[in-house]
């Protein structure tokens, strides 16, 4: 850590970029796709090229399909409220976000590799 520091920053710096990059790496091993029906709050930010989409509360009464994915273990879960059980349209629509969702993933992980390398590359000199 401390060569990131002798590369013009600091050590301060330097652990708040670790944070950052961590953070990424939490948010690259877990796909989560929420459909919900009904009236929800809904909240998105768009700042530059990354859009932040935060849900109010949302509980299974209130019908919304939840699909987890973990990456690094492979394990799958998806909750569907039995009100839901019966609406294929509902469905459909999930599963079809949920296979676009982890259709984009190799793409993304590649680049987080070219990323990192050059990254590496740039910090050994």
């Amino acid at each position: 850590m401390s060569d990131v520091g002798k590369q013009g920053g600091n050590d301060e710096d330097a652990e708040t970029f670790l944070d950052k990059v961590s953070s990424a790496f939490s948010d690259l091993v877990e796909v989560k796709v929420v459909t919900a029906v009904g009236d929800l709050p809904v909240t998105i930010d768009t700042e530059g090229d990354s859009t932040v989409t935060t849900l109010g509360k949302v509980t299974l009464e209130q019908g919304a399909l939840v699909t987890v994915v973990k990456l690094l273990d492979g394990d799958v879960t998806t909750v569907v409220p039995e009100s839901l059980v019966g609406n294929a349209e509902v469905r459909a629509m999930h599963a079809a976000q949920v296979e676009a969702s982890l259709s984009v993933i190799p793409d993304h992980l590649k680049t987080l590799v070219e990323l990192a390398e050059r990254l590496v590359d740039r910090i050994k000199g």
